[in-house]
């Protein structure tokens, strides 16, 4: 990993890419490039042009990918620093520190459990992330999109890109352009690309063939799952191989602390487990960059289901969105210490209230904005960075100029996956007539099909409505069709580590002692057991320090 201080780079490991001129020596983790050229090093030798033309502050703004970078002026010895303009790469920082890791930043500043912040832990036992650049201790944050960092003599400081915010312009983007010079920057690369059932990986894919680049595709699931069936019967008609990651769960406690490590410290550890053999297999594969199609819920009506069809309303309903989808299942107070129970009764209004700051004209807009500063560069975020540990990773519905795009689309453009239908009925209409895992619709704009997609449309999004209520009021589990292993959760309860687990977090006065295993629920689960390893890292690095 990559630690930064003002007395210079301070940890170096393997998969740091470097290039330098007379006046600059750049280093970056992750995936960099500009669009139309290759990426790495021949766009940042493009990039240190625009420096020279527009300033570092103006140049920053036409990078993509996923990454985080450290540039060093060589006459100055001052080091700046920055992560993507998409919030795709998660990094952190200190008073006097900068890094990619939270884990390395904890044991770079020797940070024990009485470093723990009570509300960020209960966050993240309660919703399995932490929220607004927080982390599980004080003193540590995420670096947002929006940052600059700057070391010099004078120590550490803080500057804005001014990042156009996602309601800014009219949205005007033209989406073909942007695939056809991003095709152009990555077809010498041998690429994955994910590929479910669902209709934002069929159009990455189908973009990606209608500009000619040659790629495999890939699904992770079990044999006979929806996602897996569609995906094979989608490669098939596109002529392209389909490779298919079975969940292995035979050696789960083994793989847990490589997996802890690759997803940091700060997200549910077993909810990157599926997804970290997968990735895997890519690189066994010799596979140099994976696609994924993350973002595209910016072009559909996803993340306003709660409020299904009433998509013009001028008043958020907060509240329901959050107990539908951000926590149904809240921690029992009956789980914790008194320390820890009056925060916990405290969270749910705290969070409301924390969202409110987010609030446009209209409720769609409020639940973009929520989802785009909020959630994404934290779930989205943890998940396309623990990927990039593994191997270069890449969304490119998450790049700024789409978002806005699929931010002002005019309401009925994301109803029914309009844009969806539009755009791959325009590339591929054989492919846009493949039925998806969305209730069997099809995205084809051919009008038979759209007559008979239009009830099924409207079935699946009752039908989803219905799951997500019963599961508020029943405390049961939800998922469309579970891709992980069928024992996976049997599996994690009856392991070594949840015993241990609930042990440890009583020895730290987080659980009640008379907690028992069978009385934490499915949903909190992994949390508490990701929270534990987390605890254990905090004692070896404790350890190592006094040499023990």
């Amino acid at each position: 990993m990559l630690l930064l201080t003002a007395k210079g780079l301070r940890s170096l490991a393997g998969g740091l890419q470097a290039w330098e001129n007379p006046e600059y020596l750049f280093r970056w983790r992750g995936f960099l490039y500009l669009l139309g050229i290759p990426p790495g090093a021949a766009s940042v030798r493009e990039f240190s042009r625009l420096i020279a033309l527009r300033g570092m502050d103006r140049a920053l703004r036409e990078l993509r990918g996923h990454f985080f970078m450290v540039v060093k002026e060589k006459q100055t010895h001052k080091y700046t620093c920055f992560t993507d303009n998409n919030g795709g790469f998660t990094a952190f920082q200190s008073k006097t520190a900068a890094a990619t890791s939270f884990l390395e930043m904890v044991s770079y500043h020797g940070l024990t459990s009485s470093s723990l912040d009570r509300d960020s832990v209960l966050e993240f036992v309660n919703f399995g992330n932490v929220f607004a650049n927080k982390t599980l201790v004080e003193g540590i944050s995420r670096i947002d999109r929006n940052q600059i960092i700057r070391f010099g003599p004078n120590g550490k400081s803080v500057h804005s890109k001014n990042l156009a915010p996602i309601d800014a312009g009219n949205g005007e983007f033209h989406y073909l352009p942007f695939f056809e010079k991003m095709a152009a920057s990555i077809k010498d690369y041998r690429l994955s690309v994910d590929l479910t059932g669902g209709v934002d990986s069929r159009l990455i894919a189908v973009l990606l063939d209608y500009f000619g680049v040659p790629f495999e595709t890939t699904v992770s699931g079990m044999d006979g799952m929806e996602d897996v069936e569609i995906a094979k019967e989608v490669a098939a008609a596109m002529g392209t191989t389909l490779h298919v990651t079975r969940p292995a769960i035979d050696n789960l406690e083994d793989s847990i602390p490589e997996v802890f490590r690759v997803s940091d410290g700060l997200n549910d550890v077993f909810k990157h487990y599926r997804s970290y053999q997968h990735n895997q297999n890519r690189v066994k594969r010799g596979i140099e960059l994976a696609l994924s199609g993350i973002g595209g819920e910016f072009l559909k009506d996803e993340l306003w289901l709660q409020d299904f069809p009433f998509y013009t309303s001028k008043t958020a309903r907060l509240d329901r969105m959050f107990h539908m989808f951000m926590l149904p299942i809240p921690c029992k107070n009956d789980y914790f210490t008194a320390e820890y129970v009056s925060a916990n009764q405290k969270l749910q209004n705290g969070t409301l209230h924390a969202l409110t700051r987010f609030a446009l004209d209209t409720n769609t807009k409020t639940y973009d904005n929520i989802y785009y500063h909020y959630e994404f560069p934290v779930i989205g975020g943890g998940f396309i960075t623990a990927a990039n540990r593994v191997l270069p990773s890449y969304a490119p519905m998450v790049e700024p100029d789409f978002v806005q795009f699929g931010f002002h689309l005019k309401r009925r453009e994301r109803f029914f996956n309009t844009f969806h239908r539009k755009t791959i009925s325009k590339v591929n209409p054989r492919i846009a007539k493949i039925r998806t895992s969305e209730g069997g619709i099809s995205v084809s704009s051919d009008k038979w099909e759209v007559g008979k997609d239009i009830q099924k449309y409207v079935w699946d999004k009752g039908t989803r409505l219905m799951k997500v209520i019963e599961r508020r009021l029943f405390h049961g589990s939800y998922t469309r069709q579970p891709a992980d292993h069928p024992e996976f959760s049997t599996r994690i309860r009856e392991s070594r580590l949840a015993r241990e687990a609930v042990e440890l977090l009583k020895e730290e006065k987080i659980l009640h002692a008379k907690v028992q295993l069978q009385d934490i629920h499915d949903a909190h689960l992994s949390h508490f057991l990701s929270l534990s390893l987390f605890m254990e890292f905090l004692h070896s690095t404790k350890e190592q320090r006094h040499g023990t």
